[in-house]
């Protein structure tokens, strides 16, 4: 491990035209030891070929078939050495000031986890000065209390992401930066968002983009919501007390259930399917499910009860829903 060099794993799946933005915003920071691990999920957009013949100093690791998110960034950090890890999606963009800013807040704060205010494309920041939270089952909404850093860009130092045994690998896309996060509560780390630097997001690198605009139908696919409704359920098997997880479980089944309902009755026979499917993967995965929780109830120092302070009682979805109604799949 090298002392204040700050390792950045990129993920990457036939993501080749976002690249030249991700990685030229790097050619000018001012906080200059850092190195780039480029992690390639088996592109077939020659991705590869790109990183190769304009990026002399990148390390590139090819993996022969697409691991999904949290497998991929773990393999990168296996081949870095840097005291801290930032993870970071390739369809994004730095300002050029961005390292020295978060490195410095995290130090000053003495923080575990950080990131930037992230921004979209047109430079708006989607939750308007808010903070990623979750509801008590599981699901992430804006609120005033930071509860997880988004996945996108996410500085961690090596020691703590080892002590919080990494991403769980049973994730291959999606919740794997709240499942870290909730851990890390409960392992009593502090977490923060540096507003003195702005990241742009575009959305959709490596996965399908959705949107979510304003009085507008959210437009998502269903591969993720079935990766988002499998993932939310294991989060809760793995981080909640036994006592949590006799009315939290029960009341997530009934709610996706409910939700299942309404897509039988308006025609949406797929959507229904994969409510179930969502559940069927917990069932297959549930011994791996507790293997992974024995290791963070013995090991968590913070109760939910304090937790709970950090997490919205209500339901997101149920809000989402009220406001613009069912979401539109692609």
């Amino acid at each position: 491990m090298k002392k204040d060099l700050i390792s950045i794993v990129v993920v990457n799946y036939n993501g080749k035209k976002w690249l030249k933005g991700c990685l030229d915003s790097f050619s000018d920071q001012t906080y200059k030891n850092f190195e780039i691990i480029f992690v390639d999920n088996n592109s077939i957009d020659e991705s590869v070929d790109f990183v190769q013949e304009n990026y002399k100093d990148i390390v590139i690791i090819k993996n022969d078939k697409n691991l999904g998110f949290g497998a991929a960034n773990d393999i990168g950090v296996k081949s870095s050495q840097g005291e801290y890890l930032f993870f970071l999606n390739n369809d994004t963009e730095s300002p050029s000031d961005m390292l020295e800013k978060l490195i410095k807040f995290k130090k000053d704060k003495n923080l575990n986890i950080v990131g930037p205010r992230i921004v979209n494309a047109k430079g708006i920041d989607p939750l308007d000065g808010s903070f990623l939270q979750l509801d008590v089952l599981a699901s992430p909404g804006p609120g005033s209390r930071l509860f997880y850093v988004e996945g996108c860009s996410l500085i961690i130092g090596r020691d703590d992401f080892a002590k919080l045994g990494g991403f769980d690998e049973k994730y291959f896309m999606y919740s794997e930066d709240t499942d870290l996060c909730w851990r890390a509560n409960l392992f009593g780390m502090r977490l923060g968002i540096c507003e003195d630097t702005r990241l742009v997001h575009y959305g959709g690198g490596s996965s399908m983009e959705t949107q979510a605009k304003t009085n507008q139908r959210h437009t998502t696919s269903s591969e993720r919501r079935f990766w988002v409704e499998s993932h939310n359920l294991r989060n809760m098997l793995k981080n909640y007390n036994a006592v949590n997880l006799l009315w939290t479980v029960p009341l997530f089944i009934l709610q996706n259930s409910a939700e299942s309902l309404v897509y039988l009755l308006t025609g949406n026979f797929k959507m229904c399917a994969i409510i179930w499917e969502s559940y069927w993967w917990n069932v297959v995965n549930l011994f791996d499910s507790f293997k992974k929780r024995n290791m963070v109830q013995k090991n968590r120092i913070v109760s939910d009860r304090e937790l709970f302070s950090l997490m919205y009682f209500g339901s997101y979805k149920f809000s989402a829903f009220k406001q613009i109604g069912l979401p539109k799949f692609k």
